[in-house]
């Protein structure tokens, strides 16, 4: 999956990106500049900004996430050489929007699929992830700040502000697409009921919809009175299901729901066995 993620985010950068004269956030984003400059070969680049950061990074990587890290960025190089050798010309009439989304998908897709399965790119995340060891700093700040520089030089070496402008909106589209195959893991709503008939309440839920049901100790702030508020998780096609069982109960029950984003243990990764769902 890694190697996929590699030949996605590598096909975007090639053909919407290098072809369109767009540039990227991070390192690749330096090594287009660079590419679009002096015809400088991205795919190596990409491997000698990285070189130093590898040796510095393994220890805080980490064996296995070092591994992931290597396969990335090796394949990222590989894939873009490749990609530069049999280029796919995609007719989008010189629409630089069109250009900045299909490549922000693209990207953000492959992005998303390396990170899901573990591997990483190098380059700012090895850099963020050291600047939050040794100096406290979210690794968020370290890539928002990264990539703004990489948009002011743009701006300076290519002096052309609508190719910055438009890849900006390739960097923010990438981002989210990411943020949505990070999110895609198992998607499901956590509810927390307040009802005075909560032991009613929790015995349906487990007998009609066989989810389970916590019982947190709590006391409203302004009566004083002890009222236990039930916690549980269900997937969304459930969601209905549930509010129609807690309304045939108490149709004043307060009901608060939040977005969970993945779910892990019995009834969602295991069976009632402890047994991992996907292995049966």
């Amino acid at each position: 999956m890694i190697l996929l993620g590699s030949f996605i985010f590598s096909f975007g950068v090639v053909n919407f990106n290098m072809a369109h004269h767009l540039t990227e956030g991070g390192f690749t984003g330096i090594a287009l500049i660079l590419y679009h400059l002096f015809n400088w070969s991205p795919a190596v680049l990409n491997l000698i900004f990285n070189i130093p950061l590898f040796f510095v990074g393994y220890r805080l990587l980490g064996k296995t996430s070092f591994v992931y890290t290597l396969i990335g960025t090796i394949s990222v190089s590989v894939f873009l050489y490749l990609c530069g050798l049999m280029p796919v010309h995609i007719n989008l009439q010189d629409d630089l929007l069109l250009v900045a989304l299909c490549g922000g998908v693209l990207i953000g897709l492959g992005l998303g699929i390396i990170f899901r399965f573990g591997g990483t790119t190098g380059g700012v995340d090895i850099l963020a992830r050291l600047m939050k060891k040794y100096f406290d700093v979210p690794m968020g700040r370290t890539m928002f700040a990264f990539d703004c520089f990489v948009m002011t030089l743009t701006l300076l070496a290519i002096g052309d502000y609508k190719l910055t402008l438009y890849t900006l909106v390739c960097v923010f589209v990438g981002a989210r697409v990411i943020d949505a195959i990070q999110d895609a893991g198992y998607s499901a709503r956590g509810a927390f009921i307040i009802s005075e008939h909560h032991e009613k309440i929790g015995d349906e839920i487990n007998s009609l919809l066989d989810r389970g049901v916590t019982q947190i100790s709590a006391q409203g702030h302004y009566s004083k009175n002890s009222r236990p508020i039930l916690y549980c998780v269900v997937p969304k096609n459930e969601i209905t299901r549930l509010k129609q069982i807690i309304n045939a109960v108490d149709p004043h029950a307060f009901v608060s729901l939040l977005e969970v984003h993945d779910v892990l243990g019995e009834g969602f990764t295991l069976d009632e066995n402890k047994q991992l769902i996907s292995d049966r």
